[in-house]
């Protein structure tokens, strides 16, 4: 009696992990040469490559790696960390990318860094709120929440504003209403992603802060910021740039 042949078992996929653990390992000296002048260790950029995939599993499965490392470090040499509650910056999949995402936090900490002293208050403005502006007069600005009002919310936020308070004591503030908000929401490269249904009030007062940017203090940093905001960018692409640091950290050689 002959024994029936057995189907060999089929080896299973590496998980994503697995995947990310070797890109990681084979692009060491790029994402080592880049950090180097960040101020961001090993440890720290691992724990952002982590704290950045622990949401939406499914949807990072299908990111690939490349794209996920250069938008951690592209964080990395913005000091902007990712996904920590702070509104600063987000690295988010978006279909088989990873998208870097800079928050109202992170322009407001650039800006802060531009011109140390300068001070940021923003606030959504909802219906129950006292608001009072006259452009032409900001010591007649008076902004009183509903709650110290001891009223009811009244509905959803009508206006976002941001306080700008420069060390000498000049102040500029910049408001808009949900209809200009919406228009800036239709320019982002994902008006249905998170940030937006999720956090709408951080959207929005990200778009405040970048219409008033005209304003605030110009920076390489922002710029370069503002340039990789919704940007994919792969750490292939990367190397050139490690390259450049390689370079400039050699030695000059001898006469």
């Amino acid at each position: 009696m002959s024994t029936p042949a057995t189907t060999p078992a089929r080896a299973q996929p590496p998980t994503y992990r697995a995947v990310l653990r070797r890109r990681l390992e084979e692009y060491r000296p790029v994402i080592a040469r880049l950090l180097a002048p960040t101020g961001v260790d090993d440890a720290t950029f691992l724990a952002w490559v982590a704290n950045a995939t622990r949401d939406r599993p499914e949807a990072w499965g299908k990111v690939e790696p490349e794209t996920l490392l250069g938008a951690v470090l592209r964080c990395a040499q913005l000091g902007l960390p990712p996904n920590d509650g702070t509104s600063c910056a987000w690295v988010i999949p978006y279909g088989r990318e990873a998208v870097f995402q800079l928050g109202y936090g992170g322009v407001l900490e650039l800006a802060r860094r531009a011109n140390p002293g300068i001070r940021f208050e923003g606030r959504p403005v909802y219906p129950g709120d006292l608001f009072k502006l006259d452009m032409g007069d900001l010591g007649g600005f008076q902004h009183v929440p509903y709650v110290a009002r001891k009223r009811p919310r009244g509905g959803d936020a009508l206006l976002w504003y941001v306080l700008a308070t420069w060390p000498n004591g000049d102040r500029q503030i910049h408001v808009l209403d949900r209809e200009q908000v919406e228009y800036h929401r239709g320019f982002s490269k994902q008006p249905n992603g998170d940030l937006w249904t999720k956090s709408y009030d951080a959207a929005a007062l990200k778009s405040v802060v970048l219409d008033m940017r005209r304003w605030l203090p110009h920076t390489p940093s922002l710029a370069r910021a503002m340039d990789s905001d919704g940007a994919v960018t792969d750490v292939r692409d990367m190397a050139d740039e490690a390259d450049d640091v390689a370079a400039l950290e050699a030695p000059e050689p001898e006469a």
